[in-house]
């Protein structure tokens, strides 16, 4: 059996037994859990069309054999979108999900189609990440205690050094004040996923400097250069922005914040989501997290919520775990599964089409290639 094969083995056996044995309590403390802005509401579902330019799709949205609300959306640009065409609540216990209705083409033809997904819910696995009531770093040790799908040590420091001492000693550098929840992270523990890692407090710097001193890159000259790989504005972000979880996969990636933020109408760099009206500034000082990776190093990835302002660095920081640990639970095991996350505030539903009467809907909120919430 495969490593991939192994561990979606485990992580099933895993989310069996967490189901069986905290799934009532843990559903039940995500939804008593208060709103957080900008992130939408628990217990939420949005259905996302994935439609050809012109098609129209109408559906009603059945949950356990109650309809509950009814899908019509035209394409105007073809792709994912980050603003869903339909919102709906996900009831606690749900076991089916059906939606039924037509699928018309751009040419006026339509075809009917109905289908029914059992309903598998990640809550058990993920409630600890979203529990407003604990500071992030006890969010994470839970997490990492109940699934294994992190590491949480002691800090790595030098001896007799202090992370306090290190984070001063940036911001004096930088002329930045560092995001609470960075420095509680970063001071608490040594956090690793798989191969990939945050930082530890004596090692953070800004991004130009990991790409110069550790990704082989030069500031001119050569094929590697910043100052001709790079617009004049993405180098000054890079040269500004503090780069906090090294990403090593199929090559090397980081998650960075900008303490400038955004300017109005700024790309996002999301993949799909076409015709969007980029950023918006938000709250002065906090400014912008976002990923940036060697395949696209000149298209960094802005982390925005739903209205197209920055994300808070609570959300930015869980995103990490998201994309990396939980990404790795959220595979249907059969194409008749839908998995949910009633945990997580905002569910994105992929909807999308193998044929006029073959729907396909799946769980994309922790896909790798879509962090559009």
């Amino acid at each position: 059996m495969s490593e991939r094969l192994q561990r979606r083995s485990f992580l099933a056996g895993l989310w069996a037994a967490l189901s069986a044995m905290f799934g009532a309590n843990m559903t039940a403390a995500a939804a008593n859990q208060p709103p957080q802005k900008a992130e939408g509401r628990e217990g939420r579902a949005g259905i996302h069309p994935w439609l050809g330019d012109g098609e129209q799709v109408t559906a009603d949205v059945v949950l356990d054999g109650k309809v509950v609300a009814q899908l019509n959306d035209t394409a105007t640009l073809p792709g994912l979108k980050k603003l869903p065409a339909l919102v709906f609540d996900l009831p606690p216990g749900l076991k089916r999900l059906q939606l039924r209705g037509s699928l018309r083409d751009a040419e006026g033809r339509a075809g009917s189609f109905s289908k029914t997904w059992t309903v598998r819910d990640m809550a058990p696995i993920s409630a600890p990440l979203y529990d407003g009531s604990r500071p992030m770093i006890e969010r994470v040790r839970a997490f990492a205690e109940k699934t294994e799908l992190a590491e949480v040590a002691a800090p790595r420091l030098p001896a007799g050094a202090a992370a306090e001492a290190a984070f001063q000693q940036l911001e004096r550098r930088l002329y930045v004040q560092l995001p609470a929840p960075l420095r509680q992270l970063l001071g608490e523990a040594d956090i690793k996923i798989d191969d990939s890692y945050f930082l530890a407090p004596q090692d953070l710097g800004t991004v130009s400097e990991l790409l110069l001193k550790g990704w082989d890159y030069t500031r001119s000259g050569g094929p590697t250069a910043l100052d001709t790989l790079l617009p004049e504005t993405i180098l000054a972000r890079y040269d500004r922005s503090v780069a906090v979880f090294i990403e090593v996969g199929d090559g090397l990636g980081a998650l960075a914040w900008d303490p400038a933020g955004v300017s109005l109408h700024e790309p996002a760099n999301t993949w799909g989501d076409k015709g969007n009206p980029g950023a918006r500034p938000a709250t002065p000082n906090e400014g912008v997290w976002y990923w940036l990776h060697q395949e696209h190093i000149d298209e960094p990835e802005l982390l925005l919520d739903e209205e197209y302002q920055p994300k808070s660095a609570e959300a930015a920081l869980t995103n990490v775990f998201q994309r990396f640990a939980l990404s790795q639970a959220a595979y249907p095991e059969t194409e008749d599964e839908l998995v949910i996350d009633t945990a997580h505030p905002r569910n994105l539903l992929q909807l999308s089409f193998d044929g006029p009467k073959k729907p396909r809907l799946w769980f994309r909120s922790y896909d790798y290639h879509y962090s559009l919430y």
